[in-house]
């Protein structure tokens, strides 16, 4: 067969497509028109919608068939990765799997049937490539382990399928789960998001293990709440908490707090809970502050009139009252108390060095502005926020450098 016979067929499969999307676009424009609440319509619709995605994953099945046939051919001198990423406008992740599939079992004779069927999702072409690829060179029978991958996700699912491949990938290389567990634990983060309002997003993403450890707090602590209203008939949670993801967002709150109350020893990390709200002495509408600078009302971070876990301080935002007992009670103390600390946290948000943002918890420096030495009393007022870096600084000017003449 030469280049004629293929291009001839390349027009009647342009032209059969031309058709086919017509035919949807058609179907598109009567669904369009269909009556709200017509059931039978939506049966049909749902009809479609699985002819439709059958014939999308057949043809990805014979995507990938074809540029396994290319990749054999080896006329693609830059490779497939590129020209599919740009031509077929998908990433530069998922060029690279479709590449690599096609590599692999895109010239596997026993899976075109499997391939060009529809029962085949992209997913389990992923499974079936990482099959071929973990038996390669293993002197193991190719044909047999992607039939036993192909197998597990028909009967099982994609993600039965891929545990296989995972074991069957840990047997042939045992040092292969430790390396992905070292790369994903390398990948992982978590970080904060401050949105509008104080509202915070956490986008976390961690490796299987601290993540089963994560999941399981949370889902341990989200179904105990749910057995207590079922079959208990409490009401362990506020009201307006009630769909499964305020559960869940409760429960990370809670876990929070459970932490912060527990002993240095318990929580592996050695600190003195930090004071969340400051509050004025006088009434200003029943706002208080956090100590990441939100305002949020009194009523919801203690029981009315109850002044316990807050800062209170004057109008000009000095702090003089934490728990209510007094701040400032030793001006004559060396060294800054803890309740000073929290005080100038609130009050000061940062190291007071001009240009410098670092926060409380970079344990900064309680400065005398007048110096203890020469009296200055160790009072909030007398004192401010310094990193160590810039509290050295200050301390120890760095030396004017001089400039020789011309």
């Amino acid at each position: 067969m030469g280049v004629g016979e293929l291009r001839e067929r390349l027009a009647v499969l342009v032209e059969a497509n031309a058709v086919v999307e017509q035919t949807i676009e058609s179907i598109l424009e009567v669904a369009r028109v269909v009556d709200v609440g017509d059931r039978q319509s939506a049966d049909v619709l749902l009809e479609v919608a699985e002819v439709v995605g059958r014939c999308e994953q057949a043809r990805h099945g014979q995507l990938i068939q074809v540029l396994g046939q290319v990749e054999r051919v080896g006329a693609r001198r830059a490779g497939l990765r590129s020209w599919i990423a740009t031509r077929l406008d998908v990433s530069d992740g998922k060029a690279r799997a479709m590449a690599q599939a096609a590599a692999r079992i895109g010239t596997v004779p026993e899976l075109a049937v499997p391939l060009s069927s529809g029962r085949v999702g992209a997913d389990t072409v992923r499974a079936l490539a990482r099959t071929a690829k973990a038996v390669e060179g293993t002197g193991r029978d190719r044909v047999a382990a992607l039939a036993e991958t192909l197998q597990t996700a028909e009967r099982d699912g994609v993600g039965a399928a891929n545990q296989r491949v995972r074991v069957l990938e840990h047997t042939i290389d045992p040092g292969s789960s430790e390396e992905l567990l070292n790369k994903q634990r390398a990948k992982s983060f978590a970080r904060v998001v401050e949105l509008e309002g104080g509202m915070c997003r956490f986008d976390v993403l961690l490796d299987p293990v601290r993540a089963t450890t994560v999941r399981c707090a949370l889902d341990q602590t989200v179904a105990a709440w749910i057995r207590e209203r079922q079959f208990d008939g409490a009401e362990p949670l506020p009201g307006d908490v009630r769909s499964t993801d305020q559960l869940y967002a409760h429960a990370v709150t809670r876990l929070a707090e459970v932490f912060l109350d527990a002993s240095p020893a318990q929580r592996g990390a050695k600190f003195v809970p930090e004071v969340l709200y400051s509050a004025p002495l006088t009434d200003d509408g029943g706002l208080a502050e956090s100590v990441y600078g939100t305002l949020v009302p009194r009523s919801a971070i203690t029981p009315p009139g109850a002044p316990k876990a807050q800062i209170l301080h004057l109008q000009d935002g000095q702090p003089v009252l934490l728990d209510a007992v007094a701040v400032d009670r030793d001006p004559a103390a060396r060294l800054a108390s803890r309740a000073q600390r929290v005080g100038m946290a609130f009050r000061d948000k940062h190291c007071t060095y001009p240009g410098c943002n670092r926060p409380p918890t970079w344990a900064l420096h309680a400065h005398h502005n007048d110096a203890y030495r020469e009296g200055g009393a160790t009072i909030v007022k007398n004192m401010s926020l310094l990193c160590s870096e810039h509290h050295t600084l200050i301390h120890h000017p760095a030396p004017a450098r001089r400039h020789s003449s011309p």
